[in-house]
């Protein structure tokens, strides 16, 4: 099994780049939980507001980013809790996008980490078990004893890297590469 880190981010708008909180849970060769890095984030003075949708989803207000660190500021520590490991989301299309829309926004270098994402893998791996491939059902189709608080950028990390220590046990990460092929080029 390889170490990867499992990554989610709650956005305060429809804008990518407005990230108010982030949660990244790393996962070791036996497919253990082994740290976790989580935060609020007072999104970027262009695009601070909150929008009324998005607060109805994760339930984060401007109040609460109130004294939070902005991306720039944690972005060296979060480096280095990922080092050169694979990233893995529940809907890379959207958590890819924030985390390279932020580099963007602050002027940094873009991740060159090789992006996995377990709703993709769902839609091959659970074509026929599930009709939708939402977190929490795939979580609830691969652990159906346990629960989780979707939304919360931490809880959502956890969950999908739990799923993708499963897929791992069960497919091996070659055959989850070869299913899940990186979509675009990315330089540092």
């Amino acid at each position: 099994m390889k170490p990867f880190v499992a990554i989610d981010f709650e956005t305060a708008n429809e804008k990518r780049a407005s990230a108010c909180a982030v949660g990244l849970v790393r996962y070791d060769d036996r497919g253990q939980e082994v740290g976790q890095y989580a935060t609020l984030l007072r999104p970027h003075e262009d695009l601070d507001w909150f929008s009324f949708r998005n607060i109805q989803v994760h339930g984060i207000t401007a109040d609460d980013v109130i004294g939070a660190p902005a991306w720039d500021d944690v972005h060296p520590d979060i480096s280095d809790f990922v080092g050169d490991l694979p990233l893995v989301a529940h809907n890379m299309a959207f958590d890819g996008y924030v985390l390279s829309d932020l580099a963007s926004l602050y002027g940094l270098a873009q991740s060159a980490n090789r992006r996995m994402c377990t709703l993709r893998l769902s839609r091959k791996l659970l074509a026929t078990e599930l009709c939708s491939k939402s977190l929490d059902l795939v979580f609830r189709h691969y652990f159906p004893s346990d629960s989780f608080v979707h939304h919360e950028a931490s809880a959502d990390a956890r969950a999908c890297g739990r799923i993708f220590a499963r897929m791992q046990s069960e497919y091996g990460y070659e055959e989850l590469e070869k299913l899940c092929p990186p979509t675009g080029v990315l330089t540092r």
